[in-house]
């Protein structure tokens, strides 16, 4: 939010929208960069999950007090494109449409790419999720219904504090001086 307790619009940031589209800022940090900062949140935040749940069920999975927690390397790029295009959502819709909205719109898309990667990867026996044996309100094992408050939660989360601190960070290249 803006120091007046009012919403920041896109133009609010370094990098905002013009006519033909976003506008990048030169001094805003580099699409590889924010991949990179996207994919390692997704990571944690996946590690913290699955070591929150497996401590929850500790009696089906026996981990305990372990609080162990695991992901896939897949889940690197595929949280870092996912959180990328919520970016682009982001800066597209921010201050024209409210934060529940977006929140609902970030939940399909999620829903979108978690089926298509899984999908994708599932060709080739690659797929680190499978949400058949675990609940009767799944698509194929891709996806599971019962997660959309936590992806809905997650999604907002993102924007606010990841997204929202990613435009505003700035990269400096150092210049060599003699």
């Amino acid at each position: 939010m803006a120091s007046n307790g009012e919403e920041k619009s896109a133009e609010d940031y370094p990098q905002s929208k013009s006519t033909s589209g976003l506008k990048f800022n030169p001094k805003c940090l580099p699409i590889a960069f924010k991949l990179v900062l996207y994919g390692l949140t997704g990571l944690f935040a996946e590690v913290m999950f699955t070591a929150t749940w497996y401590f929850v069920d500790s009696v089906r999975y026996r981990h305990g007090w372990k609080l162990h927690g695991c992901t896939s390397v897949w889940s690197f790029p595929i949280y870092s494109i996912s959180s990328y295009v919520i970016e682009l959502m982001f800066l597209a819709l921010n201050g024209k449409v409210n934060l529940f909205v977006r929140g609902i719109i970030y939940l399909v898309w999620t829903y979108f790419w978690e089926f298509t990667t899984g999908l994708i990867l599932r060709q080739f026996n690659a797929c680190p999720w499978d949400y058949s044996g675990y609940t009767y309100y799944n698509i194929m094992g891709l996806i599971t219904f019962d997660y959309a408050p936590l992806w809905y939660f997650g999604s907002l989360l993102l924007e606010i504090v990841v997204i929202q601190s990613a435009l505003q960070l700035q990269y400096h290249p150092h210049s060599k001086t003699e």
